[in-house]
């Protein structure tokens, strides 16, 4: 780090403590927001300086004829290299409408639901931006979507609508960045990447129904159908010869794509006591895309095809019409278990997914299984707040571990210092799911300062 990098965040130290510590005054409470500085370095030699920015947000709410309006905007500083740069993003602008037995929202909106942890089931509605990894605030991970959400209220009960006119993909990392989540075919073939027709944000009605019951006093239940986009790509893929034209090499061109479904879902606690509860959620894909690449491509070297392999491999291809994507339902479920002993917190939560109708050919397991464990306790006076998050992937024997601490220096001030481990067993070749050993040598630590207004 650059002596001019360090002090960003002392200017931000500085001006923290100023404003905590500076007589308090008198502030609309319809004005609200928040200031955090964050850091990350690499946790192995040489120590890479991973990532610096500050983040404002600020959100404003006001009541109208109409109805109470709430805008929130964030302007982000990122120094990680030689000079600053910032970004502004409207992440929420929306008026709430309330009636007798019912309320409406309409504008750009988070919308939040589910019940896992490590993982999304039901929780698809908004764009999730994973372009720069963990080394992102979970509370910053999620963007707005304009949407129009309806909810008919029944007693303890209540019916929601959310209709949206567009689809907006989840935020990724670009090919080449170390965050790039689609790396297991890279490590089997030579791969390209083409531009795609499709964007990521595009005209395409999407809708969900919901109804949620909440009159009994151990069942907390939610039912869903949705009629909605993943919000992660699949890519299409054909054949393709990269470099001279003497000496041109073949290689796996990979495209994006994008696949709407019916989706039934559920989500729901079970209450035993105050120290006991059951957690399940559930979701039924009727369709979604899984990959698959014809044997020759699997099973020898794109570099070293003799001719007449060279030959097949591409009448093979050239006669594709799906993209060597297979189009098959998909369930995915947890169950999981929210207690405390001695103080500690403990949330365990279980997962399988299973592809219905599977065939031989596709990369994805038909059963993959994984879990996830979420330890915490707090300690003075509850100011001190450990935990521990982990998720394992049975299959692949890969784990991500994040333990962190996170203090209340005072109020409106808080600070948290943490650490992200990836590891596990190196993949199979065309191993077709997200691999957490991948990233092990980008495991890293962070600090962040947080004051709130």
């Amino acid at each position: 780090m650059t002596i001019s990098q360090i002090g960003r965040p002392l200017f931000f130290l500085i001006l923290v403590f100023s404003i905590n510590f500076a007589p308090k005054l008198s502030i609309s409470q319809d004005v609200s927001g928040f200031l955090r500085n964050y850091n990350a370095v690499i946790t192995s030699p040489p120590n890479e300086y991973l990532v610096g920015r500050n983040r404002l947000g600020v959100d404003i709410s006001f009541n109208t004829n109409y109805g109470t309006v709430f805008i929130s905007n964030e302007i982000l500083n990122t120094y990680s290299q030689s000079a600053n740069e910032y970004a502004y993003d409207f992440s929420e602008g929306y008026i709430d409408m309330f009636f007798k037995n019912s309320d409406l929202r309409i504008g750009k909106q988070v919308i939040s639901q589910g019940r896992t942890n490590g993982t999304f089931i039901t929780d698809i509605i908004s764009p999730v931006d994973v372009s720069e990894f963990l080394t992102l605030s979970v509370e910053d991970l999620k963007g707005g979507i304009p949407a129009v959400k309806y909810t008919r209220y029944y007693g303890n009960n209540f019916l929601e609508f959310i209709a949206t006119p567009v689809f907006q993909s989840n935020t990724l990392a670009k090919p080449g960045s170390r965050w790039f989540p689609f790396t297991e075919l890279e490590k089997s073939t030579n791969v390209t990447y083409a531009d795609s027709l499709t964007e990521n944000s595009f005209n395409s009605f999407q809708g969900m129904i919901k109804w949620g019951i909440r009159s009994s006093l151990k069942w907390d239940l939610d039912l869903t159908a949705m009629w909605w986009t993943e919000g992660n790509p699949s890519y299409e893929k054909d054949l393709v010869f990269t470099g001279p034209l003497l000496a041109a090499e073949p290689a796996i061109e990979l495209k994006k794509t994008y696949l709407k479904s019916p989706i039934l879902g559920y989500s729901g606690n079970y209450i035993v006591n105050d120290n006991l509860i059951f957690k399940s959620e559930f979701a039924f894909h009727f369709k979604k895309y899984f990959d698959y690449l014809p044997e020759l491509a699997t099973s020898t070297d794109l570099n070293s095809l003799n001719e007449v392999q060279a030959q097949q491999l591409i009448l093979i291809f050239s006669q594709n019409d799906d993209g060597f994507l297979f189009e098959k339902p998909w369930l995915i479920y947890m169950v999981g278990v929210k207690t405390s002993l001695s103080g500690v917190d403990i949330d365990k939560q279980f997962f399988h997914e299973h592809i219905i109708h599977y065939h031989e050919l596709i990369l994805q397991e038909e059963d993959f299984f994984y879990s996830t464990l979420k330890l915490s306790k707090s300690f003075l006076r509850n100011n001190l707040l450990a935990s521990i998050f982990s998720r394992y992937n049975y299959k692949g024997k890969d784990f991500w571990i994040n333990p962190q601490a996170q203090y209340d220096i005072k109020d409106g001030l808080r600070g948290a210092f943490g650490l992200h481990f990836f590891g596990g067993k190196e993949s199979e070749n065309f191993y077709g799911h997200f691999n957490f050993e991948n990233y092990a040598a980008s495991s890293f630590s962070y600090i962040k300062l947080t004051a709130f207004f």
